[in-house]
């Protein structure tokens, strides 16, 4: 029967072994000798990981800069005693123009454009109603909607009193009141909106006329 062949490996540590040891006991005549430098090379205690495996560590990226905000193409006035809405509040970022007014800055008015058909006019006719408690419009009352021109174009004008009830709100507003255009195009519907405390938006009915009416595109 052959033998494993791990027998010779092991064989052959063994006599490498045996021999090392006896050499031990043999006296060596020395014929040879070196001066030691003077100098000796410092040592050093502490490697970087890139002298010890001879790479070279790369510098961090640099950061890409940020985008340049993008310039609104619209132009508009803004009424005496209205102010722009402070940064953030527009949770939706859809609103291209987003106003405040009212000794607390509680009357909103802004203009929003959504892209395609958004559901059409009667849908968000009735949406803004459902935002002030009332029940929907049907076809033919929304189609009798007083129009009204904004930017060089026809628009359906709104005005509901209710109980608003804003995006993300936890109760309604009593007595308050919405007005709007709305404009439906081929591409886009683009509204113009006013909403707040109801007499406080009376008293700012003919600024809302007037900042709808200065709304167009920058030269």
């Amino acid at each position: 029967m052959p033998f494993p062949r791990v027998l010779p490996v092991c064989a052959a540590a063994m006599l490498l072994a045996v021999t090392a040891c006896h050499r031990v006991t043999e006296r060596m005549e020395i014929t040879e000798s070196r001066e030691i430098a003077q100098q000796s090379p410092q040592v050093t205690l502490v490697v970087a990981s890139a002298d010890r495996f001879g790479f070279t560590e790369k510098e961090p990226p640099t950061p890409a800069p940020s985008p340049a905000p993008r310039e609104n193409p619209l132009s508009w006035t803004t009424p005496d005693g209205w102010k722009e809405a402070p940064a953030g509040s527009d949770s939706s970022g859809m609103r291209m123009i987003d106003l405040r007014f009212g000794p607390n800055g509680e009357g909103e008015c802004y203009l929003a454009i959504i892209q395609g058909a958004a559901g059409g006019l009667e849908a968000n006719v009735n949406r803004w109603r459902g935002q002030m408690g009332l029940p929907p419009l049907t076809a033919d009352e929304v189609e009798k909607l007083p129009k009204k021109t904004m930017v060089n174009r026809e628009s359906s004008f709104v005005s509901f009193d209710g109980d608003y009830k804003g995006m993300g709100a936890a109760e309604s507003a009593k007595d308050w009141r919405m007005m709007g255009l709305l404009q439906q195009a081929p591409e886009f519907m683009l509204f113009v909106k006013i909403v707040g405390p109801r007499e406080l938006v009376i008293k700012n009915e003919a600024a809302f006329e007037q900042f709808a009416q200065s709304i167009g595109a920058k030269h």
